[in-house]
């Protein structure tokens, strides 16, 4: 599988491309990360809360980098990186879908969507995904989904997985052709035809096949440009490409519902990344720093719905 070494090996040379200490580069991070959000806490509250998502979503690589780096070092310098990253991601998520300011588009296109929902699930949280599920389902609806897809729009991949899997804990099922979303009919199949199965042999082929699939849709945009979300390379976040997310989020789903799921051969499985990843929420919260608990006070003063925040993390 030349694309699989391809893609590991990037992310290898990413990581050794991190020459900085980490903690040098949490410094800088925190540093840029306060300046901004203390010079949006003045705005007006449309402004303010569109400019919170945009800088919790341009640091959250940096952190997720910084979390990789360690990993696969095998240092531990920097404490809940991936806490942090995993809270950035998710709590944008919340606010995407708890806006009250009636946006025409999803602040994260489908295939983002389906990133951040199957890292969840690869970390057997679902919360998130059951929280937003119903406004999830009223975006797909309305039209708002196909709205926030990129022009020229290939066939969608992760969101579709995420989305059916939610769906079909419900037994619901959804028109994609209706809402003016083109697919790629192997995600939802996998869901039609393989996800409850109690046959080994039947989830061992579809997964291995889900995995494949992962490293054909990797995108290595610092090698090739033409790599990236718009062009059919959904999986672009860097902590996601030598991560076999897909596959744990299965895993975890099925095992909620009472089914055992095979270890498969594949080279993701033998990534640095392809760890349990259990994120301590519980601890990040003891030992994020204060600014946070100013812009979860400053949005829930926007929109006290929010409060279910505090309840998640």
């Amino acid at each position: 599988m030349t694309r699989a070494n391809d893609v590991i090996k990037y992310v290898e040379k990413r990581v050794n491309q991190t020459t900085r200490d980490v903690n040098d580069i949490e410094d800088l991070i925190n540093e840029d990360f306060i300046e901004s959000i203390e010079d949006v806490m003045h705005d007006n509250n449309e402004n303010k809360y569109i400019d919170y998502m945009s800088i919790l979503d341009f640091n959250a690589s940096s952190i997720a980098m910084i979390y990789m780096f360690q990993l696969y070092k095998k240092v531990n310098k920097v404490f809940y990186t991936f806490e942090r990253f995993f809270y950035h991601k998710n709590l944008n998520y919340i606010l995407g879908y708890y806006d009250n300011y009636k946006r025409h588009k999803c602040f994260f296109n489908l295939a983002e969507q389906g990133e951040i929902l199957l890292m969840d699930f690869a970390c057997d949280d679902f919360r998130v995904g059951h929280l937003c599920y119903d406004k999830i389902i009223e975006s797909i609806q309305s039209g708002k989904m196909a709205k926030s897809l990129p022009m020229y729009t290939r066939p969608q991949k992760l969101g579709v997985l995420a989305i059916e899997m939610l769906a079909s804990e419900k037994e619901q099922t959804i028109d994609w052709e209706s809402a003016g979303i083109p697919i790629d009919p192997f995600y939802q199949r996998f869901c039609q035809e393989a996800l409850y199965t109690e046959s080994h042999d039947v989830i061992e082929q579809w997964l291995i096949t889900l995995c494949d699939r992962h490293i054909e849709w990797s995108a290595l945009f610092a090698e090739n440009e033409n790599e990236q979300s718009s062009t059919g390379y959904e999986i672009d976040m860097e902590i996601l490409l030598a991560w076999p997310f897909e596959y744990q989020a299965v895993k975890n789903f099925r095992a909620k519902h009472g089914l055992t799921t095979p270890v498969i051969d594949h080279p993701l499985l033998k990534t640095p990344m392809a760890i349990e990843h259990r994120p301590d929420m519980v601890g990040w919260k003891q030992n994020r720093p204060a600014i946070y608990n100013q812009i979860i006070d400053d949005l829930i003063t926007i929109n006290p719905e929010l409060q279910v925040i505090n309840k998640l993390f």
